[in-house]
């Protein structure tokens, strides 16, 4: 079975959208996606208890870009930058963007 990296840059519909990403495969946050990262932002349990059985990521300079830092986002997601974002393009089977 092929790992898939999800790209997300949709701010909305993440439960629906985890409900069809395995738990072998790994999310990336990018864009306006990462507000929904907020530790305050609604919906954010559902979020939560999705990264807690996943691996999530967030571009950090996406993150910058919007005023947020590393401690008002959800526990449980990793930040990247550019470089490693590359890397985990190179190290997953399939990469699905998600828009």
């Amino acid at each position: 079975m092929n790992r898939m990296l999800h790209i997300v840059s949709i701010s909305s519909g993440h439960a629906e959208l985890f409900a069809r990403i395995g738990r072998d495969d790994a999310v990336i946050f990018i864009g306006d996606a990462v507000l929904a990262l907020h530790k305050n932002a609604t919906h954010n349990e559902s979020l939560l208890q999705c990264c807690q059985d996943r691996q999530c990521y967030v571009l950090a300079p996406d993150l910058q870009l919007r005023g947020l830092g590393a401690t008002e986002i959800l526990s449980k997601i990793t930040l990247l930058d550019y470089s490693e974002f590359v890397q985990l393009t190179i190290e997953y089977d399939v990469i699905k963007t998600w828009s």
